[in-house]
């Protein structure tokens, strides 16, 4: 409704109404200008193109533009509110492929209230509410008032949030500030007087006269740097990768013993607290790759390398080892052994020894006594144990079935080899909570918990044992409390061990601790820096974040890291979805698909994609494709919920979710965290869905 009236003394008509007014605003536009103004003035066209269309969609009438902001004016609320979503929306599928630099982000502040139209333009304090409020919004965000929360709550589809209470320039009373919660966008609650305030304070308590603060900043700096320089030094000494080993007998065969050694030998410096240990996976990207030791320690950031070659002959094995100092090309040690292959076991704990000496790393009382077991072991059993290795490494189905039956054929020549019962742990703790399925998801969990018992009540300071125990009460029992004195047991007995950083970072993160994640799977990268696994979960943990800018960049390093690595697309996909750019997340999960045989996850999640693009027939081919392989595979209902998900039966969603529950599905796990569904989250405001997190214990 509006009023009207003529001022005649000035010839304009003047209008009063109620209006939704929008103001948005360029993040950093005036900085760019100044460093780079052909690049600022490019993408302030490029903004004003893509924000106008977007305008007139929703029936947006733009009232002025003065140089990278815009005013608008809009007859609904609610369209004011689904056009800002969707300017974000859209800036955020272009930011995510585009480099920092040249990335779009605005602020956008909507208010409704009472505005004056006086000729063309338009006044009142609905627009000056709007306009104070633009500059309270975090980067890619969307800030309301009250009244305009209150007028749109529960008719978007993403939630509206508190965001704090302000004193605002030229406006009377305080006012609540609301915002739309955006995934990608971590909103901070306001309090900015009260800042202010404490800063102003803390100028006035703690001025330091000019001279005397320089002297001890500099005093500072100096310090810092020499001690820096001193410790830097020597973590990189102590930072230490074992290369692969050479197999220079004449049996191709004995590849594998020769890998095997590798990663032993790289297992038991991993005990050893005063060392930092590149894992396996990094490490074996050098076989035969024909590099220098100085490339190899600079793109792994180590100061020392541990080469060496095996010759096998029957039952023995000629051993050569040098530790290398990467800086000078020089040989710190190195030593010769013939031993039997029952002895293998105390051949690798005296070289761990002989490096820890060499380094100057001082061991302590439980490290010794570990090094110092003397452990004998059936070759057969041996040999058989490190061929399943192998095959677990390779993480596909196939690989996984394939070291199952060298794990089982290791305990069953030597039934007191402990690594071998924690091998056939990971293997079924994979089968389990991974999806791969080989058999039963019941009977692969009750397997590994049998056999992750059997080896740590044959060896309870196994550093590999009690991670596999950890990952298994996390992903498979959910007794999580127990998990993480797990995860902490296994890191204090191998604190370079990779593999049990990754799991914790992935705990931690399903857990909500994402900041904690994020800074444990770092480490697991310093640890194993060319792992793709690591490189992904770096990638999935701001997915969870709702940073899908990063998440997109990680996805695509880890791509370039290992173009084969089903995962990673499997990922993207997923980022792309939650965005809404359904084209590209098609083409990634069905790349992912296409690299995994068909995970039956994957596949699921696409048939949800497949809905959201309209394209109901292929999804609809997705769940014929599931139906069929329950046959012959043991399918959960989980990977049906994403197409119920898409066609709104809820009802189905939680009857399935049920049954995954009843069966303590792994991927259960994700419910919290997942952005995937997006807008389809109603079923997240159900109250079966909180019911079925507390049950979960997420």
């Amino acid at each position: 409704m509006s009023e009207e009236n003529n001022d005649h003394s000035q010839g304009k008509q003047t209008q009063r109404r109620l209006a939704a007014i929008m103001f948005t605003d360029m993040v950093g536009y005036s900085a760019l200008s100044q460093k780079n103004e052909t690049l600022a003035l490019g993408l302030l066209e490029e903004h004003r193109n893509i924000l106008r269309p977007i305008f007139l969609k929703y029936s947006g009438r733009e009232i002025d533009t003065a140089g990278d902001s815009f005013f608008v004016e809009f007859h609904s609320a609610v369209d004011a509110a689904n056009c800002a979503i969707e300017i974000q929306t859209t800036l955020l599928r272009r930011n995510v492929s585009t480099e920092p630099g040249k990335q779009i982000r605005i602020r956008i502040g909507l208010h409704i209230g009472d505005v004056v139209q006086i000729g063309s333009n338009v006044h009142g304090d609905g627009v000056n509410i709007a306009a104070r409020l633009e500059p309270l919004c975090t980067p890619e965000g969307i800030c309301l008032s009250e009244d305009f929360a209150r007028a749109v709550q529960n008719k978007l589809e993403y939630p509206v949030i508190k965001k704090g209470e302000v004193n605002l320039k030229n406006i009377s009373s305080p006012m609540t500030i609301y915002c739309v919660e955006l995934p990608w966008v971590k909103e901070k609650v306001l309090d900015r007087e009260v800042n202010l305030k404490v800063s102003r304070k803390k100028i006035l308590k703690y001025a330091v006269p000019p001279a005397i603060l320089i002297l001890i900043v500099l005093l500072v700096l100096t310090v810092k740097f020499l001690f820096s320089s001193f410790t830097d030094d020597k973590e990189m000494h102590t930072r230490i990768a074992v290369l692969p080993f050479l197999n220079i007998g004449s049996d191709s065969d004995d590849e594998y013993f020769a890998d095997g050694m590798t990663e032993q030998i790289i297992s038991s410096l991993s005990n050893l607290s005063g060392l930092n240990v590149i894992a396996r996976t990094s490490v074996m990207k050098y076989k035969n790759a024909g590099k220098d030791l100085k490339e190899i320690g600079q793109e792994l950031k180590v100061g020392t390398v541990l080469e060496g070659s095996i010759r096998m002959n029957l039952n023995k094995a000629r051993i050569t080892v040098n530790l290398i100092d990467i800086s000078t090309q020089e040989n710190i040690w190195a030593m010769d052994y013939d031993k039997e292959l029952q002895d293998i076991f105390m051949v690798q704990s005296e070289i761990a020894q002989n490096v820890a000496q060499n380094l100057e790393v001082k061991l302590n009382r439980e490290e010794k006594e570990r090094l110092g077991k003397k452990t004998h072991v059936n070759s057969e059993a041996y040999n058989a144990y490190l061929v399943g290795r192998s095959y677990l490494n390779r993480r596909s189905m196939d690989g996984v079935r394939k070291s199952i039956s060298y794990f089982e054929s290791a305990v069953k020549s030597d039934s007191t080899f402990a690594l071998a019962y924690s091998g056939l742990a990971d293997a079924y703790t994979l089968v389990g909570a991974a999806g791969y399925t080989l058999i039963p998801v019941e009977e692969a969990i009750a397997k590994a918990k049998r056999n992750v018992m059997k080896a740590i009540e044959l060896d309870e300071n196994l550093a590999e044992a009690r991670a596999s125990l950890a990952y298994i009460k996390f992903r498979l029992e959910w007794k999580f409390d127990e998990a993480e004195v797990e995860f902490k047991r296994a890191i204090e007995l191998g604190p370079s061990y990779a593999q049990a950083h990754e799991w914790y970072a992935l705990y931690l993160a399903l857990r909500g601790r994402l900041t904690e994640a994020l800074d444990r799977m770092k480490r697991a990268q310093e640890l194993n820096p060319l792992s793709a696994s690591v490189s992904n979960g770096i990638g999935r943990i701001y997915f969870f974040m709702g940073d899908f800018q990063k998440s997109v960049m990680q996805f695509n390093k880890t791509i370039q890291m290992d173009p084969n690595y089903a995962e990673a697309y499997f990922s993207l996909g997923m980022t792309y979805g939650a965005i809404k750019d359904y084209d590209k997340a098609i083409k990634e999960l069905e790349k992912a698909a296409e690299l995994s045989n068909r995970r039956l996850i994957i596949i699921g999640d696409l048939a949800y994609i497949y809905l959201k693009k309209g394209m109901k027939d292929k999804a609809l081919s997705i769940i014929n494709e599931l139906d069929e392989r329950s046959k012959t595979e043991d399918v959960s209902s989980f990977n049906y919920v994403p197409y119920y998900v898409g066609i709104k039966d809820f009802d189905k969603v939680f009857e399935l979710f049920e049954k995954a529950y009843q069966q303590k599905y792994g991927l259960l796990l994700y419910l919290k965290t997942d952005h995937l569904f997006g807008t389809d989250g109603e079923f997240r405001k159900d109250p079966r869905y909180i019911d079925l997190l507390k049950r979960i214990g997420i």
